[in-house]
């Protein structure tokens, strides 16, 4: 409880500041989402803003997953009267916990009590872990759930039952409901349980497979149905993009993923538990690693895009990590502690752990201080501490809020704006209370370009009639009244855009933080 208690105590600290500290762009599609929802009922709000509102939750497009968070977070909005973002980062720090709960659970089962305090702390203080715990977006819930899918399906091979089954593919159908990636994970495990059982031919022609395959299916499956029938295209595009096969044949794709692993679990965890997982003896430890491990490959195997690129792609990595750093201190705990009594195994467990968050937050200080410096930062990865973290302990974000107040001042709170600004313009346009859509940057271009997908120049996407602009997987004709850019470095890269409108559009507002073109004149052609 004690462990449960400090990790709480962590995650609270700086609860109410932006949700700038990880993953800005994911996040704020949930913040905009939800105050969609949450202004739509107010009748004291004034209509500009209901409409700005309704615009933004429309224009984030159709979720993957279905909205259970910003349902959740709508209900704690009008219970509180107001708009708080710490409300979806309290749940989903909850979450995480409740999540930490099941992994001790099943840590106890497959090894020592030292082992499983070791995966269990491992799980509750990696620094890339507390910053994405908290965030408002599905995966912290998606790994409880998964968690709880974990624990349940190791009880029903130790105890086979059809209630058990039933409790298994339930807490499945959940996890995979919340985020359907989690199913890798999932069927590996159960699999590789079933093949320790009995055998491979047996498990895979054992009628109790297919009645979990269904029933955890089932939820998902109707979900993705009715979304096909609301948006097949964006659905589509989104499948797309996760997976492209060539990107195998990459030697820079396997090297990024495993970059990714360094900047999430960091490379010194995760060499202890590819250790851990090596030197575990044949048995019911191994099958549930063997089914994890294999689960997680074959999923970066499958979403291809994304694992390379994003870090919370990593995320159901981290209970794999635990799971296995605990058997290797297990095991080293068991060879040089033998002498130890417990009373002095728990003295010196509690002395590790202090010396570990007393490192790890000299390393946090002095990143603030140095900067961001590639030797720093890969010091930083080897430990398991993401660059990004020193936002979550400083949490000052009152500049960027300032800023795009003032956008939405300036252009006065238009709807029909065009955003060059980091994270497609989510964090501006919310704080500016504006709406627009954002223009393309080098990065996604390239990425069209890697997925074999035609790029329109940019004289087709920018005329003098019409911005085409691409949203929900397809381009539309677009006829704005202001283009904002925060963005700087990717206004000079694209040369032609900028050349464009210095010479065609006045400016609204020049400062070293923001730049406003008057798009009215464009606008008014159409009209």
């Amino acid at each position: 409880m004690f462990l449960f208690a400090v990790a709480f105590g962590v995650r609270i600290h700086n609860i109410n500041t932006p949700l700038l500290d990880f993953a800005p762009l994911r996040q704020y599609q949930s913040a905009h989402i939800t105050r969609g929802y949450y202004l739509e009922t107010l009748e004291t709000v004034p209509e500009w803003k209901k409409e700005v509102a309704r615009l933004n939750a429309k224009r984030m497009g159709l979720l993957l997953e279905p909205r259970i968070l910003e349902s959740a977070t709508l209900l704690g909005y009008r219970i509180l009267g107001g708009e708080y973002l710490w409300v979806p980062r309290v749940l989903s720090s909850i979450f995480w916990l409740i999540g930490g709960i099941f992994l001790y659970l099943t840590a106890r089962k497959i090894a020592s009590q030292g082992g499983a305090l070791l995966s269990t702390a491992f799980y509750l203080f990696l620094p890339f872990g507390i910053s994405a715990s908290r965030a408002f977006q599905p995966d912290p819930m998606m790994i409880m759930m998964l968690l709880c899918s974990i624990f349940t399906i190791l009880r029903y091979h130790e105890q086979p039952s059809i209630s058990g089954l039933l409790i298994a593919a339930a807490a499945s159908a959940l996890a995979m409901f919340i985020k359907p990636y989690s199913l890798f994970l999932i069927f590996s495990l159960f699999i590789s349980l079933a093949v320790y059982r009995h055998g491979i031919r047996k498990a895979l022609m054992n009628p109790n497979l297919l009645i979990f395959t269904c029933l955890s299916f089932l939820p998902v499956v109707a979900y993705y149905i009715w979304g096909i029938f609301s948006n097949v295209g964006f659905l589509q595009e989104q499948a797309q993009a996760s997976l492209l096969p060539q990107l195998l044949l990459k030697p820079y794709f396997w090297k990024d993923w495993l970059i990714m692993i360094g900047r999430v679990t960091g490379y010194i965890p995760f060499m202890a538990a590819l250790l851990g997982f090596l030197i575990i003896s044949r048995g019911l430890s191994r099958a549930l690693l063997s089914g994890l491990w294999i689960g997680y490959f074959l999923f970066g195997l499958f979403f291809t895009v994304h694992i390379h690129t994003h870090e919370y792609y990593q995320l159901q990595f981290i209970p794999v990590v635990a799971f296995s750093i605990g058997q290797a201190g297990a095991l080293a705990g068991s060879r040089l502690l033998n002498f130890l009594d417990s009373k002095k195994r728990v003295i010196i467990f509690a002395l590790l752990l202090i010396v570990t968050i007393a490192g790890m937050g000299l390393a946090i200080r002095q990143m603030q201080r140095e900067g961001d410096k590639k030797g720093l930062r890969t010091a930083a990865a080897f430990i398991g501490i993401n660059t990004q973290f020193p936002k979550f302990i400083k949490g000052d974000f009152r500049r960027e809020v300032k800023i795009a107040e003032e956008i939405g001042e300036i252009v006065g709170h238009s709807t029909n704006t065009v955003l060059l600004t980091p994270n497609f313009g989510r964090v501006i346009a919310y704080y500016g209370e504006l709406s627009g859509l954002p223009w393309p940057i080098s990065g996604s271009l390239r990425e069209r370009k890697e997925r074999g997908l035609r790029i329109p120049g940019k004289e087709e996407l920018f005329n003098e009639r019409y911005l085409l602009i691409r949203t929900h997987g397809k381009y539309i004709k677009y006829t704005p009244d202001f283009f904002i850019i925060t963005d700087f470095r990717e206004f000079e890269n694209q040369t032609d855009l900028k050349e464009f409108l210095n010479a065609n559009f006045p400016v609204t507002a020049r400062t070293e933080d923001y730049l406003i073109f008057d798009l009215s004149s464009m606008s008014g052609l159409n009209r």
